[in-house]
């Protein structure tokens, strides 16, 4: 049994659609799996017959909604029998009802811890909700038979803010990547056809921790080099962060060459990618290794990064990608400027960023040992 927000295809913008696709390609190496959601907007077809997705009613009404789909989702493993429960998000209902399966009937359960966001910085105080949910992750850490993280990166973090984890129950395995659907050579989108221009892109939720505003600096800079270089920042977020940033363009004087097209479909993304001049991901912090940063390297895409949690893993300094300093805003545009002055450099790093990413986080060599580790869990509940 697993869980999933939202079950909507691929041409929802969200991170729901590449999850659930995830567990379509799982379902290839299991007997049974069940996606349990609380929303179908959109059911493709063609689904494996082995894979049953399970809709929880939930009041559609603000502060109940959640606290109906935590009942909802905690009921299912105990109305249910399963094998072994399987949780990848931080989504409280979803940790919850790994720690009740764990708790009261003894489930097998694997958690992966995708990210750090949630643990915020040493010595925050964090408010009512964030410590609701840190006390909700350190539960299902504790309950869970086996702890999942995409890198050895993230160690010190874990560590730290889930202190009494079991080290003998961590295993490493990396965010994975549809390398088909995510490959070089796909055609332009349409607004970028046959008009000369390059553009540097970034897509993701758009808030302060994605370090957006520093890109926005960066380009700044750059701009004022490369005339006929754009920089698109895709995806949703708060509205008043991003009226926040266009301000920050109109002030730095980019306003007309800095793009805002909003959430763009999920099928639509490896376009936008592999057409890229640059993709960008200056993260503040908080992360795994960015399944963003990953299908764009995937699609061939020369790209820059910061140095922070498990993006080191997959972006090697010089040879997949180039690294940045946390909020090194002249770091991170002296590094846009060397890719878009060397074409031939960016290039090679993005052959380099191809073969990395199918050779270590396709889905065809991640969702194996997901599933090995699924079965070994579930097996070991049986000699015992």
């Amino acid at each position: 049994m697993t869980f999933t927000g939202k079950v909507s295809g691929l041409k929802a913008s969200s991170l729901h659609a590449q999850y659930f696709e995830e567990y379509v390609a799982l379902a290839g190496y299991l007997d049974r799996i069940i996606v349990v959601t609380d929303t179908v907007e959109y059911l493709p077809s063609g689904l494996p017959s082995n894979l049953e997705v399970r809709e929880v009613g939930v009041v559609r009404f603000p502060k109940v909604y959640g606290l109906t789909k935590m009942v909802g989702y905690c009921l299912q493993p105990l109305l249910r029998r399963v094998d072994v429960i399987y949780v990848r998000t931080f989504s409280p209902p979803e940790l919850a009802s790994l720690w009740v399966g764990s708790s009261l009937r003894d489930y097998p359960s694997v958690l992966t811890i995708g990210g750090t966001w949630l643990f915020g910085k040493p010595y925050e105080r964090p408010g009512v909700k964030k410590s609701l949910f840190r006390w909700i992750l350190r539960r299902a850490a504790y309950a869970a038979s086996m702890v999942t993280l995409y890198s050895r990166y993230m160690m010190p973090e874990v560590r730290y803010f889930i202190p009494r984890i079991d080290l003998g129950r961590l295993r490493f395995i990396h965010n994975s990547v549809n390398v088909k659907r995510f490959r070089p050579g796909l055609r332009s989108p349409a607004e970028w056809e046959s008009d000369g221009r390059r553009r540097i892109f970034w897509v993701g939720r758009i808030n302060e921790g994605k370090g957006v505003e520093d890109l926005v600096e960066a380009f700044a800079r750059v701009a004022g080099v490369f005339r006929d270089v754009d920089l698109w920042i895709a995806g949703t977020g708060d509205w008043r962060y991003i009226n926040y940033l266009r301000g920050r363009c109109r002030g730095l004087g980019v306003a007309g060459r800095v793009v805002f097209p909003g959430p763009i479909p999920n099928e639509e993304v490896p376009r936008y990618m592999a057409n890229a001049a640059v993709f960008a991901y200056p993260s503040r912090g908080g992360e795994g290794i960015p399944r963003a940063l990953l299908e764009a390297m995937a699609c061939g895409a020369a790209v820059v990064a910061s140095r922070v949690s498990g993006i080191p893993e997959a972006v090697i300094d010089g040879e997949t990608g180039m690294l940045v300093g946390r909020q090194d805003v002249e770091g991170l545009a002296r590094a846009l400027e060397m890719l878009l002055a060397d074409e031939a450099m960016a290039r090679r790093l993005g052959r380099n960023a191809r073969d990395k990413i199918v050779n270590e986080f396709s889905h065809e060599v991640v969702i194996p040992q997901i599933a090995s580790l699924l079965k070994e869990v579930s097996a070991e509940r049986s000699r015992s």
